[in-house]
């Protein structure tokens, strides 16, 4: 389930580019090849593949959750462009910290953050990130350490090892 547009392949679900050895999109889940089983009930074919364990999973298992295909253990991640939430705090420095370890350990951290005024402002009545408490007249949200969802389960292990709590 995939078109090719100037010799490289476009997933026709979610319209990003893949790799043609790909089984899978590995941004959306999609499967190429629909006979994949689930990891679950060997007789039953996948719907997709979990973009976090990339796995693949039935209906009964797992399901799509904001157009990407999730497994019901990792169906609560927060997901912003490809990039899971793997640690969250409200100290800058601490999560600069985990970042660097992130890194030193070979993955592809980035940090997503923002702040807003207090006075004369208007939240957005649908957004994904909550405001945490406020500092020097601003609303602050929790600042987010992300990695590609490809890398968030070894990212976790890590923050284990290291003792850092999500």
């Amino acid at each position: 389930m995939y078109e090719i547009e100037k010799e490289v392949l476009v997933c026709t679900h979610c319209h990003e580019e893949v790799q043609a050895v790909d089984e899978f999109c590995p941004h959306c889940g999609t499967l190429f090849e629909p006979e994949h089983v689930c990891a679950e009930h060997h007789s039953v074919l996948a719907s997709g593949v979990c973009i976090i364990c990339a796995q693949p999973w039935c209906d009964k298992c797992g399901s799509w959750v904001h157009d990407r295909f999730l497994c019901r253990p990792h169906n609560d991640y927060e997901i912003y462009e490809g990039m899971a939430r793997v640690y969250g705090t409200l100290d800058d420095t601490m999560a600069q910290y985990v970042r660097g370890r992130l890194e030193e350990a070979g993955l592809h951290p980035f940090i997503f953050s923002r702040m807003q005024p207090l006075h004369g402002s208007r939240m957005l009545a649908n957004t994904l990130v909550y405001p945490m408490g406020d500092y020097d007249g601003h609303l602050v949200y929790e600042i987010k350490v992300l990695v590609p969802c490809q890398e968030a389960l070894e990212a976790e292990q890590h923050l284990r090892e290291w003792e850092f709590r999500k």
